[in-house]
C-alpha cells in the first residue's frame, strides 16, 4: 500500500480502545476473518451477549461497503497501528452515529460507498455505535480535522488482503 494512503498524524494507539476495536474488527471482517477466535472472544469479553450481534453487524457493514460500494476502500492489514483516510472516515461515521448525527454519519458512509447512504448501512452503523456506547466505548477521533482530507483527490486504493 502506498504510504500516501496512511494518515501522517493519527494512529490507533492514540484514539483509544473504542476506535481500536472498531477498526481492528472492520479490517478483520473485510479480509474474511470475522470467525477468528481471537476476534469472536474479544467481542464476547467486551460486549457479553451483545458481542455476536455486534460482530455480525460489523461483518454486514464490511460486506455492504466492500460489495455494494462503487469504490475500493483503503484499509491497513489487521494489527497495523497506522490508519488510512478511509478508516478514519469509517470511525467518523461510527462516532457520528454515537451522537445521533445522521447527516455526518450518512456523509461518511456515502463517501465510503460512493453512493447515497442506504437505510440499511445507516442502521448497521447505528447498531454498532449503540453497542459500543452501551458498553462505555466511545469512538474518539484525532484532533486534526485536516486528517480527513484525501491526500490526492480522485486516487483510490484497493483493499489489501481481499474483499469483504
Amino acid at each position: 500500500m502506498s504510504s500516501n494512503a496512511f494518515l501522517p498524524s493519527a494512529s490507533l494507539a492514540e484514539l483509544g480502545r473504542g476506535a481500536g476495536l472498531a477498526v481492528w474488527s472492520f479490517r478483520a471482517c473485510a479480509v474474511g476473518r470475522a470467525g477468528c477466535c481471537t476476534l469472536v472472544r474479544g467481542y464476547e469479553n467486551v460486549f457479553g451477549e451483545d458481542g455476536p450481534p455486534a460482530l455480525g453487524s460489523m461483518l454486514a457493514l464490511a460486506r455492504l461497503i466492500g460489495h455494494d460500494g462503487r469504490r475500493k476502500v483503503s484499509l491497513a492489514l489487521p494489527g497495523c497501528v497506522r490508519m488510512t483516510r478511509d478508516e478514519l472516515s469509517l470511525l467518523t461515521a461510527l462516532a457520528a452515529a454515537q451522537v445521533q448525527d445522521e447527516a455526518l454519519r450518512d456523509a461518511h458512509l456515502s463517501w465510503l460507498t460512493a453512493r447515497s447512504a442506504t437505510d440499511r448501512v445507516g442502521a448497521l452503523a447505528d447498531h454498532i455505535a449503540g453497542v459500543f456506547t452501551r458498553h462505555g466505548l466511545l469512538i474518539q477521533l484525532p484532533e486534526t480535522p485536516a486528517a480527513v482530507l484525501p491526500a490526492r483527490p480522485g486516487r483510490i486504493y484497493a483493499i489489501e488482503g481481499g474483499h469483504a
